[in-house]
């Protein structure tokens, strides 16, 4: 007999299990950089990374996140809220330690790691879920995990509607002074300086596209009828969608994305991404990114290299900030020259 997830109480701490494969290629990587504006040289220029520290294109390491809610949400659904009305998927937290080359074959490995309590709706519960992305060696090229609430059975059987919501300000930022000749090194970097993007309309499409490339399904996101039984009364943007065209047009726009190093260095590149899922995303929503340093630091084993740690917020057409979150970069220091 299959088990039906309905409520916080029916997850078990210790409970694993491994999804099915899937080979990330050039399809994937194409269409996720038109997704979400990303189409940095790594991801997509051949000649360029053909004898880089990882011989080629690597896929983005948000794509493969992604793909971590799409295996689950086939395998292990309601790990993602898949097919649970009374449930939100409302952060990630993802460490990349090895990069997916363009032809690699992933699965994920889950397991259920906590239960907690929601001090703020004690309606709801909430379920970490830890991860790692294995490729078709057995190496565990990202972990992390993803945080859902779900409703108590003990609330009763009639959805009740989140409302516990975080207003947090918005970020007042400091302009990184970006010149577009100049090469940059960590110690260029000044902590509270940033920027703000520019906009983009979330819609339909875009979440069809995502879903597709995915497999993310959730009805929460594709099923308007069924989505107004759900805590929020309507589909929602997946929020990993939100997150991952917030980081594109970041990549995009942002003066400290664009700043050149040293064509002799060797940075490593992208590190960890997180996010807290503040508030719901909806179609028809414009979000854009207000971005700044929070942190630099050089490598404790390679003094060549520094770690900069980037703060996002997400902010919604009525300037709310719907996510909040994070992102290590690898950068040259000085010693390059």
């Amino acid at each position: 007999m299959i088990r039906k997830y309905q409520y916080f109480e029916d997850y078990e701490v210790g409970q694993t299990g491994v999804t099915r494969t899937r080979t990330v290629g050039e399809p994937e990587i194409v269409n996720f950089a038109c997704i979400t504006c990303d189409y940095s040289y790594v991801h997509l220029a051949h000649h360029s990374t053909v004898d880089g520290p990882y011989g080629g294109r690597v896929a983005h390491g948000l794509l493969g996140t992604s793909l971590v809610a799409g295996l689950l949400s086939l395998d292990a659904p309601y790990l993602v809220g898949r097919d649970v009305p009374a449930s939100y998927l409302y952060a990630f937290d993802a460490n990349y330690r090895d990069a997916i080359r363009l032809g690699e074959t992933i699965r994920i490995a889950w397991k259920i790691g906590e239960k907690m309590d929601n001090q703020n709706q004690r309606e709801y519960g909430i379920i970490r879920s830890d991860f790692q992305v294995l490729n078709q060696d057995d190496k565990a090229v990202y972990d992390g995990n993803m945080l859902l609430k779900v409703q108590k059975r003990s609330a009763g059987e009639e959805v009740i509607p989140l409302s516990d919501f975080e207003s947090l300000a918005p970020w007042k930022i400091k302009e990184f002074p970006f010149e577009p000749e100049k090469i940059y090194y960590l110690e260029d970097f000044r902590v509270g300086e940033g920027g703000i993007t520019s906009g983009r309309t979330i819609t339909e499409t875009d979440i069809v596209n995502f879903a597709g490339l995915t497999g993310d399904y959730n009805p929460l996101y594709v099923d308007d009828h069924y989505a107004k039984t759900c805590p929020f009364q309507g589909r929602l943007v997946p929020g990993l969608l939100a997150f991952t065209m917030g980081f594109g047009l970041w990549t995009r726009d942002s003066g400290v994305m664009r700043a050149r190093s040293d064509e002799s260095s060797n940075d490593a590149g992208h590190l960890n991404d997180s996010s807290v899922f503040h508030r719901p995303v909806k179609i028809g929503d414009t979000i854009h990114s207000v971005y700044k340093i929070e942190e630099t630091r050089v490598s404790r084993t390679k003094p060549e290299l520094g770690i900069i740690r980037y703060g996002f917020q997400m902010l919604n057409q009525r300037d709310e900030v719907v996510q909040q979150g994070k992102t290590l970069m690898m950068r040259s220091t000085s010693k390059m020259k």
